[in-house]
């Protein structure tokens, strides 16, 4: 995923209209649009606090890396279930991925999707028995 998509993926994820977000970033509607579709490139001070608000690396919005997940010094837990919806949610904004080097489609993408649920909501259930 671009920067854009990602910011779009990162908005949506989390219930944030484009003018929401425009609000909270100091900046109009029409630059998110811009930056989601590709038509522009944020700078560096608006991708810091792009990730800053959504509390993901600052690499992960430039492509270096495709973990989300911001880790500094001070963090000494990680949820494993944001981890793992992270990742539902973003096989659900994909036609296929890759896999060991290989291209996964169609029903091999929903079997993947429907067993991390599974991992997901089993663990739920055994950690609240």
């Amino acid at each position: 995923m671009k920067t854009g998509e990602k910011i779009r993926y990162l908005r949506t994820k989390n219930n944030i209209t484009s003018k929401e977000l425009s609000k909270i970033l100091d900046i109009s509607e029409s630059s998110i649009s811009l930056y989601e579709n590709g038509k522009r490139t944020p700078s560096i001070e608006l991708i810091i606090k792009i990730a800053n608000f959504f509390n993901v690396s600052t690499d992960f919005l430039l492509g270096v890396s495709n973990n989300p997940i911001k880790v500094s010094q001070y963090d000494s837990e990680i949820d494993f279930s944001e981890i793992l919806e992270d990742i539902i949610t973003f096989l659900n904004t994909q036609n296929y991925v890759v896999f060991d080097g290989k291209d996964v489609e169609g029903n091999m993408v929903l079997i993947l999707k429907k067993n991390l649920n599974c991992v997901l909501e089993n663990m739920r259930l055994l950690i609240n028995m």
